[in-house]
């Protein structure tokens, strides 16, 4: 079994970062390259709940099942019912914590998954990246919407 994980840390509260990832279908709004986003059945915050995205203009299809959502612990996991990698059971998870000594927030995002071993590391190294690269765009995201609050004011 291969396991990712990558962390940040926000310096928005954890309510501000988990208002963007508890919506289930928000993805394409922060993770690069995510596109045409939508709920194949039922609602974003339902157990069950089907995600269906591609990455990038004709790129491939990504499809993810929530399995879980907890607003008292900012949490969701899901897994990965079809897309480009050679992994199988991949189970990912979104978590985030207070900063109690500066309000911020810390998340991590993580995947666990079966991956023949001649594909570990490519897996690994994509799925590494394209974490980063989300958080990363989170952050900016955040970060402007703070600074446009800011200025507004």
């Amino acid at each position: 079994m291969a396991d990712v994980c990558i962390g940040v840390v926000f310096q928005q509260s954890v309510a501000t970062v988990w208002g963007v990832l508890r919506d289930f279908n928000s993805i394409c709004s922060w993770l690069p390259g995510a596109q045409g986003g939508a709920i194949e059945n039922g609602l974003a915050d339902q157990i069950g709940a089907i995600r269906r995205f591609q990455l990038g203009a004709g790129g491939p299809i990504i499809r993810e099942k929530l399995l879980a959502l907890s607003d008292r612990d900012h949490s969701c996991s899901y897994l990965l019912l079809e897309g480009p990698l050679p992994v199988r059971n991949l189970i990912g998870e979104f978590r985030l914590y207070e900063i109690t000594e500066t309000g911020g927030a810390f998340g991590y995002w993580r995947a666990r998954f079966d991956v023949p071993e001649k594909d570990r590391a490519t897996a690994t190294d994509q799925l590494e990246s394209l974490y980063s690269d989300g958080w990363t765009n989170l952050k900016k995201m955040l970060g402007s919407q703070a600074t446009s609050s800011a200025q507004d004011k």
